[in-house]
């Protein structure tokens, strides 16, 4: 299942990745601090009910929003070019079909 979640704080300071979340850490959104996980489908342990889920196509319109206020680029590198919607749609496609 693919999720929505934000870090939640530690007591010693600074913040960690929910316990429920198996593989997160993808495609943080500066404008409200959430990033993109999974977890297992069925799990059996606690996963709040209000965690946001995304199928496919809403994770792609997810990504494309964000893509269109701060753009993606295809290589991390500073004077790299930007990616087109077709590639953040393509990455979105390619990083889900690993996690199925």
């Amino acid at each position: 299942m693919i999720i929505e979640y934000k870090l939640h704080p530690i007591p010693q300071g600074g913040m960690k990745v929910p316990d429920f979340v198996t593989d997160g850490g993808y495609w943080h959104n500066p404008d409200d601090f959430t990033l993109i996980g999974t977890v297992p489908d069925g799990a059996e342990y606690y996963v709040p009910d209000s965690v946001v889920t995304y199928t496919l196509a809403e994770l792609q319109a997810r990504q494309l929003a964000i893509h269109a206020k701060y753009p993606m680029k295809v290589k991390p590198e500073p004077d790299a070019d930007y990616m087109t919607d077709e590639e953040v749609n393509q990455v979105v496609a390619d990083w889900v079909a690993t996690r199925e």
